[in-house]
This record gives structure tokens, sequence and C-alpha cells, in this order.
């Protein structure tokens, strides 16, 4: 993820101040790559995939290719999958029960933990200050986007029988692969020239259905709801 990170700001740095710059693509399609940052909002996820982990140097990251078309100089629609990987550590465990009994009730501290995600979602553009004549606010967007969104999670779990950590129940190492539908909001700038760079900042609504099949925060939270980061670069064909 560092090498990516280094890459797209020398791209970006680059481009601010190439002559090609001044070129706006004519066909109305364009394509690049994103590199987003992504910060959980939900306390229970944060607990196992924290936004930081130093200890793994570690980010919740994301990598982002596109390809969009915009007919007119006001919108743009777009073609925009995600994919988002992570192996990290948890911060905290959480309390889970099989059977849904108290007396079944025990403390979980997953060790190991992998993440997995792909939004495959269709993306549309609003410029609206978008003007005939050039300006440098043409390339202001607000953007809503949506769509399927697989989740993969596996944990080795340490099984306590609380949460002071004293005593230990077992091991148990458990995954699971779901499918839910995730909605996106965000705002941004694109540059409309040629060799194009853009920023946008987003929240992301990834709703699950908590039904405590496993002791995994894809079933035990009620969501993956989180903010968005992220730096382009692209093509303007």
């Amino acid at each position: 993820m560092k090498k990516i990170i280094t890459v797209l700001f020398v791209v970006l740095f680059s481009a601010s101040f190439s002559h090609a710059q001044k070129k706006s693509g004519s066909s109305g399609i364009y394509g690049g790559l994103g590199y987003t940052l992504l910060f959980f909002t939900n306390a229970d996820v944060t607990d196992v995939y924290p936004s930081f982990d130093f200890r793994r140097n570690s980010l919740k990251s994301e990598v982002n290719p596109y390809i969009g078309y915009q007919p007119t100089k006001s919108f743009a629609f777009e073609f925009s999958p995600s994919l988002v990987y992570t192996n990290t550590n948890a911060d905290k465990g959480f309390y889970y029960s099989q059977t849904g009994l108290q007396s079944d009730r025990y403390y979980y501290y997953p060790r190991n933990v992998f993440l997995f995600m792909m939004p495959i979602n269709v993306k549309v553009k609003m410029f609206p200050f978008a003007q005939r004549s050039y300006s440098a606010a043409d390339g202001i967007f607000f953007a809503v986007a949506g769509g399927p969104m697989m989740i993969r999670e596996e944990y080795d779990n340490d099984i306590y029988y609380d949460n002071t950590m004293q005593n230990i129940k077992g091991f148990e190492t458990r995954n699971n692969t779901m499918w839910t539908g995730d909605l996106q909001l965000s705002l941004g700038y694109s540059s409309p020239s040629q060799l194009a760079y853009g920023f946008e900042l987003g929240y992301r609504f990834v709703p699950l259905p908590a039904d405590r099949k496993y002791p995994l925060m894809s079933s035990v939270a009620g969501n993956f709801n989180g903010v968005i980061a992220s730096i382009k670069i692209g093509y303007n064909f």
C-alpha cells in the first residue's frame, strides 16, 4: 500500500505542473485509479478493526479502479468497484453467545483478523458549478453511489469466560462470506484536464443483518458504516 500511495502522489505532483494538463479530453470517456483510507464509525467494528494498527503497520484502505462517461459538464456516470483488504489484530474483544442464552455467553478475543470487502458500485456525479466557459470550480462534484458488496471475514478467536481474560475456555477459527448492499454519499473535485487528478471525501452506509450466527463482526455488528477519503489519478480520453 505504501508503494501505491507514493506513486499516486508523484503522479499528482507531476500532473499539477504538466503542460498536458491544459488539454481536456473530448470524448467524455474517462478512467483511472483511486486509493482510499477507510475509517469505520461503528464502535464494535473499530474494536476489532482499529483504523491504525501500528503493530502491523496497517491502515484500513482500498484500491478503486474506475471508468466513466461524462455526456455533459454537469453530469457523469461511473462504474466504480473497490477492493478492501486488511490483516490485523483486534484492540478489544466482544461478548458472544452461540445459543442466545446468558449461560452460553463468553468473551471472544480475535487474533489474525482477516477482512476482505468488494463493493461493486455505480456512481452518479453532479457538477453544480460547471459553466460553459472554463472555471476552476468546474471540477467540484457531489456524488451518489451504490451497489452490492461482498464481505469475507476470518478470525482466530481466543475464548474466555469474561473480559478479564484470566481464564481461557478454548480456541476457535471461524469464517463467513456474505453479500449485502452499500450506499455512498460524497463530495469531491476532479480536474477536467486530460491527465487528471482528484480528491473525494464521503460516507459509506453498509447495513448488516446482526443475526449473531457467527462470532464475527459481519454477523454481530449492525453495520460497517465508515468515512472514506480518496485521492485519484486518471485520464480523460
